[in-house]
């Protein structure tokens, strides 16, 4: 409004200079309003455009308040499980399977959301044998064929058929392997856990330990996993050339000191 108030003003000096006695030799000063008002002309549509950009910005900055929100309560969510594994790797807690669970999801009263997230949480259906080593058998065919959503509903469902089989400890540790291999760290974090806590006289224990490591550097965890590889080769000085070789790679790939 500004830019067309000024242009009309120009306009209106410039009609009475070439109606004026006075200004009638005036024609240099008529021609130079003439150019300021065609300058004033093309900057109007820079303006208009100017408006536009700051809408945008203004969109993008409620879209990242909105972003950083989300990193925050993720950021909490995180936090509370770090101290889940340092209690862990401490001793403080006494063995027996524990389950560390995923964050409860936010309940809401959109039902069609709420129905897509189920669906989409759904495990694909697997019919595990009755009996246990079949069952085991059953299910780590799928890990050996990559098929790691099945593979993992059939993990699953052993352990809660056999919690108590021989089988068992194998069964968790494998679960977390498809959840490595699927990139769902934060449940391979919280399985390899568990495992640790369960079972820490298994002959697995220092590979358990690298893949905890693993999947905590993966979710950009570089303090806790160092944590976890240096705990590994202080309880394992003499775990398989291998799995030492591997930890070595991994400290040095995240700058442990």
């Amino acid at each position: 409004m500004r830019i067309i108030g000024r242009m009309a003003a120009l306009l209106g000096a410039a009609a009475l200079m070439a109606v004026s006695p006075a200004f009638a030799g005036s024609k240099d000063r008529i021609e130079a309003l003439e150019a300021s008002v065609a300058q004033l002309q093309a900057a109007s549509p820079a303006a208009l455009n100017a408006n536009a950009k700051i809408d945008r910005l203004e969109a993008e900055v409620r879209s990242l308040t909105g972003r950083v929100e989300e990193l925050t309560h993720e950021l909490d969510q995180t936090r509370a499980r770090l101290d889940s594994v340092s209690a862990a790797l401490a001793g403080d807690v006494a063995g027996g399977p524990v389950a560390l669970g995923a964050p409860a999801s936010a309940g809401g009263g959109d039902p069609i959301a709420n129905q897509i997230a189920r669906t989409e949480s759904a495990s694909p259906e697997v019919a595990l044998p009755l009996d246990p080593e079949a069952a085991y058998a059953y299910a780590s065919d799928f890990l050996v064929t990559a098929d790691y959503a099945r593979a993992e509903a059939a993990f699953s469902k052993f352990l809660e058929a056999f919690p108590n089989h021989p089988r068992a400890a194998d069964a968790r540790f494998r679960l977390g392997e498809v959840y490595l291999a699927s990139s769902k760290n934060t449940e391979a974090a919280d399985t390899f856990i568990a495992f640790i806590r369960a079972y820490p006289n298994s002959a697995r224990g220092a590979e358990a330990y690298l893949k905890l490591g693993t999947a905590f550097s993966r979710l950009n965890q570089s303090a806790e996993a160092c944590k976890v590889f240096k705990t590994l080769k202080v309880k394992y000085p003499t775990a398989p050339p291998a799995v030492l070789q591997r930890t070595d790679v991994e400290m040095s790939r995240i700058s442990c000191k």
